[in-house]
């Protein structure tokens, strides 16, 4: 017993110290914050104000102030100077602007920085305005970084958005300066070596000409091992050798993917043990480079994609990892005939991984939050351009119904959290998971090794009393009844927190993840604020400098006008080209202002318009030429996609080409 204990301790601990409240990833940002509870009855102003410089010979730089309140329904607020970046080299004040109400619980203000350069800070000023009508300066610890920064720790601030969660990029450091707005230093933030680039899918496939048969024989091999593990009765006092060694190699792997691989499933888990460490980063990027070989840069920031050579490194080490750790535990505890208690834990980690992920998913699409109404983007995008992910997103989301029909499937894999109903939940949750596995590989959306692995865990799960399912449903005889996972024996004293800790869980997942989603969904899903000129624009009418345009083909000239979000504009141009602007929409005066160029906020121009129902009429000056046109609404009733809706009847398959 004593060995096992060691055995297990170890495991735990090298998988444990892996984890840590730090993350250092790779980007080409960078940011650092504070942040202020704070409480308000009413709708109220505040401003933040600070001094920024910007030192650099990269085109790319730019720094700015940013600003984000956290509501307790979700974020309200949020500014970060997108339309008005800063690259001036001297000293100047910006402010920020913006408002708090009943739901306001924090407010986090900090600084940003883009690429390559040197990024001075100083004077950080808060000013919330009082129940009089009166601004009032908040108390900022370090506002004006006079606390010396050593190891990039700056006292009073921390790297990253949130007060919960530091990051640290890669390439960035931070630093005190003498050059000075107020008191005797400031922050220095010094970019370099950093870049942008997104290694390109060509570079992969000649670096791994067989990466998918790689890839493909070490998750048969982890989906082998996890089914030897039920070789024999798990529940019987003596286990077989196979059933042994695959339980070992279960319990290290997937305890080692459930740590890296959290993807929100456990409730405050990231607060517990956060992400990788950097301990784990450094070894993932060496393991990468010297054993895998990997010729090409390592990404490690988060970017939505759960494929990412990270991320497979990560899976190639937790293998290498549980195939070392089982011939080691082997060798030390090969006396053992069984591991009764352990298999409970594993299978109940397990259970609780894989029914919490696909609450998490089934709740976003009953809320239709994962698969949107294809928005004004999409519908004006030619078939051809779109990508498989892209058109696997607009299947998917055009249909609520469907939309609900999916999450209330993935919902049901909540029996999982439940011992007695744990084998309908893996029948139910196996052929869910698959279906999602299939479009993830076929349709290549980068989620690939967690569906895999969602699969591969189910199988694991009703493995144990497969044999007996298929017997019942093929030869229709009777068979012995299925088996119930034994809990171990507790105090009462633990017992009683153990199944109050379990109801914590479910009501987080059930009830906390709907109302979560349902907020959700009014910040940026289909109930989210829309822009006043909400709509698609087709250009039908165009003069430049008095001359009416009437070869309308030329392709420097716009065919789209189409506000789909809040301070963001697209045109989509005659030779296919589009290009994103942000604007400031002043709708009483129905004037808005462009900024062509995203590093120079000196460089607009005013959009006159005069709106109706169906017509937009727009003037403006810029670069010399005055340009004025009239185009036509189009709103989404006027795609046929979303606007034939369902019919009962149908006398001829409308299937148009």
């Amino acid at each position: 017993m004593k060995k096992l204990q060691l055995v297990v301790t170890v495991i735990l601990i090298i998988v444990f110290s892996s984890c840590q409240t730090n993350r250092k990833i790779s980007r080409f940002w960078t940011s650092f914050t504070q942040s202020v509870d704070i409480e308000s009855n009413s709708k109220k102003k505040f401003k933040v104000i600070a001094s920024v410089k910007v030192e650099t010979n990269d085109p790319q730089a730019r720094a700015g102030i940013w600003v984000r309140v956290d509501n307790h329904k979700g974020m309200g607020f949020f500014e970060n100077m997108e339309n008005r970046p800063i690259t001036s080299n001297t000293w100047e004040s910006y402010t920020i602007e913006g408002f708090i109400d009943s739901q306001a619980k924090r407010i986090n203000i900090g600084g940003l920085c883009y690429f390559n350069g040197k990024f001075y800070f100083d004077k950080f000023e808060l000013y919330l305005e009082n129940d009089k009508g009166i601004y009032e300066l908040i108390d900022l610890p370090n506002s004006s970084f006079e606390s010396n920064i050593v190891n990039n720790v700056i006292p009073g601030w921390n790297q990253g958005v949130s007060k919960n969660q530091i990051t640290n990029i890669e390439g960035f450091t931070f630093t005190s300066n003498s050059d000075h707005i107020d008191g005797s230093h400031s922050i220095l933030v010094t970019g370099t070596g950093i870049t942008n680039d997104v290694v390109k899918l060509d570079v992969i496939k000649q670096a791994f000409p067989n990466l998918g048969i790689y890839i493909s024989i070490v998750f048969i091999l982890i989906l082998l091992f996890s089914l030897i593990t039920n070789h024999t009765s798990p529940s019987g006092p003596t286990w077989s050798n196979p059933g042994l060694i695959g339980f070992r190699f279960s319990f290290i792997y997937f305890l080692f993917f459930i740590i890296v691989n959290n993807n929100g499933a456990y409730p405050f888990f990231n607060f517990i043990i956060q992400k990788p460490s950097a301990l784990l980063h450094e070894f993932a990027l060496w393991f990468g480079k010297n054993i895998l070989q990997i010729p090409y840069k390592i990404a490690i920031g988060p970017n939505g994609s759960g494929d990412t050579t990270y991320h497979y490194i990560l899976v190639f080490m937790g293998f290498l990892l549980a195939v070392l750790g089982t011939v080691i535990w082997s060798v030390i505890d090969k006396k053992r005939t069984h591991y009764i208690k352990l298999y409970y834990w594993l299978t109940t980690a397990i259970r609780y991984y894989v029914g919490l992920i696909l609450i998490n998913y089934g709740m976003a699409k009953v809320i239709q939050l994962q698969f949107s109404s294809p928005d004004l983007y999409r519908l004006i995008q030619p078939y051809g351009d779109s990508s498989p992910m892209a058109l696997a997103w607009t299947f998917l989301g055009f249909s609520e119904g469907y939309n609900l029909f999916m999450g209330i499937a993935e919902v049901l894999a909540g029996l999982l959290l439940f011992r007695r109903t744990q084998t309908l939940g893996a029948i139910i949750t196996l052929m869910v998971a698959m279906n999602v596995m299939a479009i993830n590989y076929f349709y290549d959306v980068p989620v690939k090794i967690l569906s895999t692995h969602l699969v591969i865990m189910t199988l694991f799960l009703l493995s144990r009393d497969l044999k007996r399912v298929l017997l019942f449903l093929v030869t229709n005889k009777p068979v012995e009844q299925l088996s119930i996972i034994e809990q171990p024996k507790f105090k009462k004293g633990l017992n009683i927190s153990l199944k109050v800790i379990k109801g914590l869980i479910v009501f987080y997942a059930f009830g906390y993840g709907f109302f979560d989603s349902l907020s959700a969904k009014k910040i940026y899903g289909a109930d989210a604020p829309k822009p006043d000129l909400y709509g698609v624009y087709e250009v039908t009418n165009l003069v430049i400098n008095n001359d009416t345009i009437t070869n309308y083909k030329s392709d420097r000239l716009w065919k789209y006008i189409i506000f789909e979000d809040e301070g963001v504009i697209r045109v989509d141009k005659m030779n296919k080209s589009r290009r994103f602007y942000s604007v400031e929409v002043d709708s009483k005066a129905q004037k808005i202002k462009f900024y062509p160029s995203r590093n120079n906020a000196n460089d607009y121009f005013n959009f006159n318009y005069t709106k109706t129902d169906s017509t937009l009429v727009f003037d403006y000056i810029y670069k010399n030429d005055t340009i004025s046109g009239q185009t036509k609404r189009l709103g989404k009733d006027d795609f046929l996609l979303t606007g034939r809706g369902f019919n009962w009847i149908s006398e001829r398959p409308f299937n148009n080409r």
